[in-house]
C-alpha cells in the first residue's frame, strides 16, 4: 500500500499538492465560523443520573428554566454611605430599575427589597442581588453577557458573580489564553526547527504541516456540529493536540527522508523508503494515538465524548497530512529540501548516519540493564508516589487568575458574608395527582419534617413550608381555594405545576465538601411517603456526587478499553506479545509520575507562586481523565517511533544489542528533538491563566518529558535488553495470523541503516 501511495505522490506531486490546496481553501472559508456552530454548554451532566433529571423536571415540567447571578454593590466613594443609608440604596435600586426592562431576567431578589441580613457584608460596605436569568440553550451565556452590558452606576461599583459568571469568564479567558499559546507557540517553533534540522527549507515544512492540519481539524469539526453538540472547548483540544502531533508526525518524515536521500541520492526512491518506513510508522502511532482518545466516547458524560472526537479529528487530520501532503511537497523539494542552511549549522547535515554517542549511551545502558532498569523504576515510583494522597474536587473560581470578576465575587461572599445559600439543594417531587391535593400535600409534609431532621439541614422551603404558623390541615385548605388566597396563589405558581412540585434545601457545609455529597445520599435513601411517587436530588452537591460515581464507575472500562485497543494494534505492527504489554506498564509508570507530579504542584500547592496559579487542595477529575488519554496516546506515539527502527533493525541484523542501541542511534535524536518541540507547543499553553488548561498543558508536558527521558531512553532499552529473543515472541497462532495480515515495515528493500547495522556490529565488538 504505501509503495504504491509513493508512487502516486512521487510521481504526480502538483497534482497532489494542488488538491491539498484546494482543501485547505475549502476548509478554512468552511470553518471561518465554526465557533457560531459550537455549543457554549460543556456537557459535564450525567445523563439519566438524579442530578440531570432534577434539571431536566425543573426546566420541561416546571418551566423554570433559570440560572442565578449575583450582582455584588460596593460604593464607589464615601459619599455613597454604608449599605443601610439612603443614598447607597437608591443606587442600588437605580442599577435594578435599569435591568427590570429585561425580559430574560425573571426576577431579582435584592437585601433592600428582601430584608435578608445574608446578603449584607459583616461591615455593612457590601450587598449583593440575585438575579433570576433565563438559562436557554447556551446555559444564559448570551443572556449573561447582554446583562452585563445593562448595567451601569456612577455610584457603584457593581461585580458579577455565581457560577454561570465564573463560567464566562473561564471560556472568554481560555479564548486569549488559546491565541497566545498558539502565536507563542508558532514563534518558537520556526526557530527551533531551523536548530533540529539545520535548515529554514526543512524547518518550514512540520510549521505547514501544523497550520494544515489545524484547519482541516477545524473543518471537521464543524462537520460533525452537524450532527451532535460539541463544546467550546474541543476547539482547544484540536490546537494543542492537532499543532503538536502534526509537528512530531513531520519531524520523524522529514528526517527518514533526509537519512535515505543522502544514503541514495535518488528522490523517488527515498521517498519510497521514507513512506514504507516512517510513514507506516506515523499511520500505526496515528491510529493508536486516536484510538485512545476514541475510547473517551465510551464515558457518559457529552464533554468527554467531545475532547474525544475533537482529539481523534486532530490526530487524524495530524495523520493524513503527514503521509499524503508532506510527501508531495518533499517530491518536489528533493535535495533543495536542504538548502538555505546557515555557515554555522551546515555541520547538522552531515550528520545523516547518527551520532555515535547514542549508540555508546544505549550500549551502555544495556550493559547495566538490571541497575538501569531498577534505578528507573525507583525514580519513577518516587514521582509517582502523591498519587496516594490525590483527592478528587470540582473546579470553582479559584481555576481564574485573581484579577476575574466572578472570582473576586466568590472571595467577597466567603470572607465578607455570613452563610450565603446560593447552592441549595433542588428536589424536584412527582406526587400521586395535583401537588396541591390532600393526599400530595400529606405526602410532602413527611418528606419536609424528614428532611429537616437531617445533619446539616437549615431549611426546607416548598408548598408546605411558607409559614411556620401553618398546619398540614391548613395548608390543604389553603390550596383548595387558591384563588382566595394570594398566598395559596404566589406558592402554587412558585413552587408547583401540575402533579409536580419542588423543594428548596438550605445546609450548612460547603457545596463542593463530602459533607454535602453525604447529604445528598442521606435524602436520596429516604423512603418515598404516601402521595409522593418519585424524588431527584439536584444541585451542585448532586451534580458533583453523580459526576464522581460516573468516573468511578466508567473509566476503568475505559482504561481497559484504551489499553486492548493498544496492544492490538502494537501486535499487528510488531508481531510480538510480551512488547505491547511492556509498553502499557511502562506508560502507566509513566502516567503514574505524571499525575504524582500533578499532585505535588497543584493540590499541594507547589511553584503555585512560580506558575501563578492558586491551589484548591483537590485535582479536577475532567483533567485527570483527559490527560490519562492524551498522555497515554502520547506515550505509545513515542515507543511506535523507538520500537519500529528497533524492529527494522533485527530484520537486517539479527542481533538483538545491536538493534536496540541502532534503533535508539537512529530514534534517539529524533524523539529527543519531537519531545523538546511539543513541549514548547504544551508548555505554551501551561502558561495561560486558567488553571484548567494550565494543568492540562503541564501534565501533557511533564508526561512527554518523563516519557522521552527516563522511559524511552532509559526503562525501554534495558527491559529489550533483559527480555532478548522474547522481545519478538509471539504463539504460533498469533503469528500465524500476524504473517496473514502482516502490518510491519517491509524488510525486503535494504534502507539507510544498513551500513550503519554493519557498523555497530563492529563496534559491538570493541565495546566487548
Amino acid at each position: 500500500m504505501f509503495s504504491s501511495l509513493s508512487e502516486s505522490i512521487g510521481g504526480r506531486p502538483w497534482l497532489t499538492l494542488l488538491f491539498g490546496v484546494l482543501l485547505v481553501v475549502l476548509g478554512a472559508s468552511y470553518s471561518h465560523d465554526v465557533m457560531r456552530h459550537l455549543t457554549l454548554a460543556p456537557g459535564w451532566d450525567v445523563p439519566g443520573s438524579g442530578s440531570a433529571e432534577s434539571l431536566r423536571l425543573v426546566r420541561d415540567k416546571l418551566g423554570r428554566d433559570e440560572t442565578p447571578v449575583i450582582l455584588m454593590f460596593r460604593a464607589r466613594s464615601a459619599s455613597v454611605g454604608d449599605v443601610d443609608s439612603p443614598a447607597f440604596r437608591d443606587a442600588v435600586e437605580a442599577v435594578l430599575a435599569g435591568i427590570a426592562s429585561n425580559p430574560e431576567v425573571h426576577g431579582v431578589t435584592s437585601y433592600h427589597t428582601s430584608g435578608d441580613a445574608s446578603m449584607r457584608s459583616r461591615d455593612g460596605s457590601l450587598s449583593y442581588a440575585v438575579a433570576r436569568l433565563a438559562r436557554d440553550d447556551d446555559e444564559g451565556v448570551s443572556a449573561f453577557q447582554r446583562l452585563r452590558e445593562q448595567i451601569d452606576s456612577d455610584r457603584l461599583e457593581v461585580l458579577l458573580g455565581g457560577e454561570l459568571a465564573t463560567y464566562v469568564d473561564i471560556r472568554e479567558q481560555l479564548a486569549r489564553d488559546i491565541w497566545r499559546a498558539e502565536v507563542a507557540s508558532f514563534v518558537a517553533l520556526a526557530f527551533l526547527l531551523v536548530w533540529v534540522f539545520g535548515s529554514p527549507v526543512a524547518a518550514m515544512l512540520p510549521l505547514v504541516v501544523g497550520g494544515v492540519t489545524i484547519t482541516l481539524s477545524v473543518a471537521l469539526l464543524k462537520l460533525f456540529t452537524q450532527f451532535v453538540d460539541i463544546s467550546v472547548y474541543a476547539a482547544n483540544v484540536v490546537s494543542m493536540l492537532g499543532l503538536g502531533l502534526a509537528i512530531d508526525y513531520a519531524l520523524f518524515i522529514v528526517s527518514r527522508f533526509r537519512e535515505e536521500l543522502a544514503a541514495r541520492g535518488d528522490v523517488r526512491a527515498s521517498l519510497a523508503r521514507t513512506l514504507c518506513t516512517a510513514g507506516r510508522t506515523v499511520v500505526f502511532s496515528g491510529l493508536t494515538v486516536a484510538a485512545s482518545l476514541f475510547c473517551l466516547l465510551l464515558l457518559p458524560q457529552r464533554f468527554f465524548q467531545n475532547m474525544g472526537l475533537a482529539g481523534g479529528i486532530s490526530v487524524a487530520a495530524a495523520m493524513l497530512t503527514s503521509v499524503l501532503l508532506l510527501p508531495a511537497l518533499l517530491a518536489l523539494l528533493g535535495q533543495r529540501v536542504n538548502s538555505l542552511t546557515p555557515a554555522f549549522l551546515k555541520r547538522r547535515l552531515t550528520r545523516a548516519n547518527g551520532s555515535r554517542r547514542w549508540f555508546l549511551f544505549s550500549h551502555f545502558v544495556m550493559r547495566r540493564a538490571w541497575l538501569v532498569l531498577i534505578g528507573t523504576l525507583m525514580v519513577l515510583l518516587a514521582m509517582g508516589s502523591p498519587v496516594l494522597d490525590m483527592e478528587i474536587g470540582p473546579a470553582d473560581s479559584k481555576s481564574l487568575p485573581v484579577t476575574a470578576e466572578s472570582r473576586q465575587v466568590q472571595e467577597m461572599l466567603d470572607r465578607r458574608f455570613a452563610h450565603a445559600d446560593l447552592s441549595p439543594l433542588i428536589l424536584a417531587i412527582q406526587t400521586r395527582g395535583d401537588a396541591h391535593g390532600e393526599a400530595a400535600l400529606a405526602g410532602l409534609d413527611q418528606l419536609t419534617t424528614r428532611l429537616r431532621g437531617l445533619p446539616g439541614v437549615l431549611d426546607v422551603k416548598g408548598l408546605v413550608s411558607v409559614d411556620p404558623g401553618l398546619e398540614l390541615a391548613d395548608y390543604q385548605l389553603l390550596y383548595q381555594y387558591p384563588d382566595q388566597f394570594p398566598l395559596a396563589a404566589e406558592t402554587l405558581a412558585h413552587y408547583a405545576r401540575g402533579d409536580h412540585t419542588l423543594i428548596q434545601l438550605e445546609y450548612d457545609a460547603p457545596p463542593t465538601s463530602e459533607a454535602a455529597r453525604e447529604l445528598v445520599e442521606e435524602i436520596r435513601a429516604l423512603p418515598l411517603p404516601d402521595g409522593v411517587m418519585s424524588i431527584q436530588v439536584g444541585g451542585f452537591p448532586a451534580f458533583h456526587l453523580d459526576y464522581l460515581e460516573s468516573l468511578a464507575a466508567w473509566v476503568p472500562w475505559t482504561i481497559a478499553a484504551i489499553i486492548t485497543v493498544i496492544c492490538v494494534l502494537l501486535f499487528f505492527m510488531l508481531g510480538s506479545v510480551l512488547i505491547p504489554i511492556k509498553a502499557v506498564l511502562t506508560n502507566l509508570l509513566s502516567l503514574s509520575a505524571t499525575f504524582g507530579a500533578l499532585v505535588w504542584i497543584f493540590q499541594d500547592g507547589n511553584l503555585a507562586g512560580w506558575l501563578d496559579f492558586t491551589p484548591q487542595g483537590s485535582m479536577d477529575g475532567t483533567i485527570l481523565v483527559l490527560i490519562f488519554a492524551a498522555a497515554f496516546g502520547l506515550s505509545i506515539d513515542y515507543e511506535v517511533f523507538l520500537l519500529s527502527r528497533v524492529k527494522e533493525m533485527c530484520q537486517h541484523t539479527r542481533d538483538n544489542m545491536v538493534s536496540v542501541a541502532t534503533g535508539i542511534q537512529r530514534s534517539g535524536p529524533i524523539i529527543t528533538s519531537a519531545a523538546l518541540l511539543i513541549g514548547i507547543v504544551l508548555g505554551a499553553f501551561a502558561m495561560g491563566e486558567v488553571v484548567f488548561m494550565k494543568a492540562m498543558g503541564l501534565g501533557l508536558l511533564l508526561s512527554v518529558l518523563v516519557d522521552a527521558t527516563l522511559v524511552r531512553m532509559l526503562l525501554v532499552p534495558a527491559s529489550l535488553r533483559l527480555l532478548g529473543r522474547l522481545n519478538w515472541w509471539a504463539p504460533a497462532p498469533l503469528t500465524r495470523l500476524y504473517r496473514r495480515f502482516n502490518l510491519g515495515e517491509n524488510p525486503a528493500e535494504p534502507g539507510a541503516d544498513e551500513s550503519l547495522a554493519v557498523r555497530n556490529v563492529r563496534s559491538r565488538e570493541e565495546i566487548r
